[in-house]
């Protein structure tokens, strides 16, 4: 009589756990329901107006006029991305700076990265490389 009384109180207590336990899981499953982020597009191209000279170029969609953003560089053999110059956009949400090559043999890539908010995550550019002969 002990034992079966000791099971259903078991029973009864992994009944109370599951159920805790579910509408836990439910609770934590709604922000994943929320509407995802947009992403920002944004284009470059590589320019070279004057012989060793060298320019990225592009836009931001939609509008970012007037707004910060960072170019990025990166070694082909390295990692990672690192911040390399600051910049803002124009009024119509276009930007144009000057990149340099490495000055020594090798390639170097660059990138344009804008920060997120409430309603936009963290884009990025695809690259644009110049290889040092």
């Amino acid at each position: 009589m002990f034992d079966n009384r000791l099971r259903l109180v078991a029973a009864g207590a992994a009944l109370v756990m599951s159920a805790s336990l579910a509408v836990t899981t439910s609770a934590t499953a709604e922000p994943a329901t929320q509407q995802a982020k947009e992403e920002r597009e944004i284009t470059i191209k590589g320019i070279e107006p004057r012989s060793n000279v060298f320019i990225a170029k592009g836009r931001v969609f939609p509008e970012y006029k007037d707004r910060r953003a960072v170019m990025q560089r990166k070694l082909k053999s390295a990692n990672q991305w690192r911040g390399w110059k600051a910049f803002t956009t124009n009024d119509r949400s276009r930007y144009r700076e000057r990149i340099a090559p490495l000055k020594r043999v090798g390639i170097v890539c660059y990138r344009v990265k804008v920060a997120g908010n409430a309603r936009y995550k963290t884009s990025y550019s695809s690259r644009v490389c110049i290889r040092t002969f």
